[in-house]
């Protein structure tokens, strides 16, 4: 740096040691980098008269990062002379992100957001794309911490973070699960849970298998019904299907065995009384 303080002193710049200055850049490049420290300087050389093209000779860097960083430092200000790879700007105040005005709760039902003491909004936790768009939209205001947005709707950080970003983009169909399996609506209608009552029987009857997957296939081909496998193994468990797959086809053999005579009532035509 003695090229430096030289140049310096041509310009009846107070009295310079070189010691001194030796000792500031190696304080200055552990904090700031020596990437840092070396824009500073040139910025300093080309605000003190130094031409662009003499400068870079001086410093031993392109003429063209000269240029662009003057231009970018007279343009974006301090930043300019930041590496941009950093997370966090040595020059510019840190921005500290306000504190969760909102407290929510998780019930077993629903989730609870409470506002103030007086005002909260209940969510039912059957309904997951209404919890998935309230909680991200309050995410979004910084009303709710993205940790608690996880763990309220069950998926990972980084995944909240990712869908936070749809929400915004594209509105709440982003939100909506599109795993195959969900594309059905899991809460079926009586009507479909009839017809799958009914397969699970005929398939016990004719030896079709009882599966889930099997179930779904031969739903769609008798009655046009798409429902996933998942979800008639969900349905299927709280009917309590999977109890009666033995003893429903023992009932039905011994009922097909039982005399054509013992079955009549005694109110039928032509039965004979006993």
């Amino acid at each position: 740096m003695e090229g430096f303080s030289a140049m310096l002193n041509n310009q009846n710049v107070p009295p310079l040691s070189p010691r001194a200055s030796q000792r500031r850049i190696d304080q200055a490049t552990r904090i700031l980098g020596a990437e840092v420290v070396s824009k500073i300087l040139a910025l300093a050389l080309y605000l003190l008269g130094a031409r662009r093209k003499a400068l870079a000779e001086f410093l031993v860097i392109p003429l063209d990062t000269v240029k662009s960083l003057v231009h970018r430092v007279f343009s974006d200000g301090l930043p300019a002379l930041e590496d941009r790879r950093r997370k966090a700007s040595t020059f510019m105040p840190h921005t500290v992100e306000p504190e969760a005005t909102c407290k929510l709760l998780l019930e077993q039902e629903k989730l609870v957001v409470e506002l103030n003491e007086a005002t909260r909004i209940e969510i039912p936790r059957r309904n997951p794309l209404q919890c998935r768009t309230v909680l991200m939209t309050m995410l979004e205001a910084k009303l709710l911490s993205i940790g608690e947005v996880a763990k309220a709707i069950g998926l990972s950080i980084e995944r909240v973070r990712k869908l936070s970003k749809k929400l915004y983009q594209s509105d709440v169909f982003a939100l909506i699960d599109q795993r195959r399996g969900q594309q059905q609506d899991y809460r079926l209608t009586p009507e479909v849970k009839a017809e799958l009552i009914q397969q699970f029987v005929l398939n016990l009857q004719t030896n079709a298998g009882t599966s889930s997957k099997q179930l779904s296939e031969d739903l769609e081909k008798r009655c046009q019904i798409k429902v996933a496998g998942r979800t008639i193994r969900q349905h299927a468990a709280k009917l309590g299907l999977g109890q009666i797959r033995r003893s429903l086809p023992k009932l039905l053999t011994a009922l097909k065995k039982t005399p054509e005579s013992d079955q009549r009532s005694p109110s039928t035509p032509g039965a004979n009384p006993s």
